[in-house]
C-alpha cells in the first residue's frame, strides 16, 4: 500500500463522516419544520365536536 493510499482512508473517511452528520442535521430539522407547522396549523382549526 502507497502512502498515498494510506492518507486517502482517513480523508474519505472524515469527508464521508462530515457530509452524514450535516445530512442528517438537515433531515431533523426538515423534520421539525414539518411537524411544527403540521401543529400549528392543527391548532388552528376549529373545534367542531361542541
Amino acid at each position: 500500500m502507497s502512502r498515498s493510499t494510506l492518507y486517502a482512508f482517513p480523508t474519505h473517511d472524515v469527508l464521508g463522516n462530515v457530509v452524514a452528520a450535516i445530512l442528517i442535521a438537515v433531515l431533523g430539522y426538515t423534520a421539525k419544520k414539518i411537524w411544527t407547522s403540521i401543529r400549528k396549523r392543527n391548532g388552528e382549526t376549529r373545534d367542531t365536536s361542541q
